[in-house]
């Protein structure tokens, strides 16, 4: 049984794309070789654009007390002012029925 081939890590795959942008500047590659490294550095992109979108999700995500993961935020957190408390201001987005009676607003 023939072994696994190991996934190149995102360190790797970064500088292979890296090298491909440029030998394309250059211009020294034949039509047949542009071609093909545009094509393999676009699969390369792609792949990368999915690690990273799913470090996103993750990073998305905190760890509570108990060790289970939560969402960074729950439906309805203000945190526009970096988790300062809203000094009187009424978001736009807010609606009516979750307004205060003691906001001006």
């Amino acid at each position: 049984m023939p072994a696994k081939k190991k996934q190149p890590t995102f360190e790797e795959q970064l500088a292979s794309l890296q090298n491909i942008v440029k030998d394309l500047q250059q211009g020294e590659l034949s039509l047949d070789e542009s071609i093909k490294q545009f094509s393999d550095g676009m699969e390369i992109a792609k792949n990368l654009k999915q690690q990273l979108n799913q470090a996103e999700a993750t990073l998305a995500k905190l760890v509570d007390e108990n060790g289970e993961l939560q969402p960074a935020e729950d439906a309805g957190d203000d945190l526009s002012n970096n988790g300062v408390q809203n000094q009187g201001y009424q978001s736009q987005f807010t609606s009516k029925d979750q307004e205060t009676d003691d906001n001006p607003f």
